[in-house]
C-alpha cells in the first residue's frame, strides 16, 4: 500500500469514501470541500494495486496541523496516512497533530495505538453528541 496525494479526478471516490463520516447536520464528504483540500494539496489517498483504500484530509498551519478527516477501508492503511501526517508536520516544522473524532465513530482506541493522547472529552459538544479532541507532539 502507497500514500499519494489526491487527484481532482479522483474527488468522487473520496467523497464516497469519506461519506461514512457524514452525520445529519453536517457532511464531511462534500465534493467542493474535498476539492479545495486538493488543490491546497493537503488531501492524501491510500492505494493498493490502484484502488482508493482510505483517504485523509489536513489543515497545515504553522501552529498545528488538524485532520479534518481520515477514513480507512483496510486494516494498517490508517496508520500509513497517519504516518504521512507526521512526515508534514515535521516537514513544515509543525509541532502539534491534533483531531475531534465523535465518539459514535469508536476511534479513540485506534489514536491512542498511534501517540495520540485525548486531550478533552466534550459532552454534548457537536449536535448534542459527545465528542473527544486528541493531540500529538510531534518531535
Amino acid at each position: 500500500m502507497k500514500i499519494r496525494r489526491a487527484k481532482k479526478e479522483e474527488v468522487n471516490k473520496i467523497s464516497k469514501i469519506i461519506s461514512v463520516l457524514d452525520t445529519k447536520h453536517y457532511k464531511f464528504s462534500k465534493k467542493d470541500k474535498i476539492k479545495t483540500f486538493i488543490q491546497k494539496k493537503s488531501c492524501y489517498v491510500a492505494l493498493e494495486d490502484s484502488k482508493i483504500m482510505g483517504a485523509i484530509c489536513l489543515d497545515l498551519s504553522k501552529e498545528a496541523c488538524k485532520i479534518y478527516s481520515i477514513v480507512s477501508k483496510k486494516k494498517g492503511c490508517g496508520m500509513l496516512m497517519i504516518n504521512k501526517a507526521v512526515e508534514l508536520c515535521k516537514k513544515n516544522k509543525v509541532s502539534k497533530l491534533w483531531c475531534w473524532s465523535l465518539i459514535r465513530y469508536k476511534a479513540k482506541g485506534f489514536y491512542d495505538k498511534m501517540g495520540f493522547e485525548e486531550q478533552f472529552l466534550l459532552k454534548k459538544h457537536l449536535y448534542g453528541e459527545d465528542c473527544y479532541i486528541f493531540g500529538k507532539i510531534i518531535k
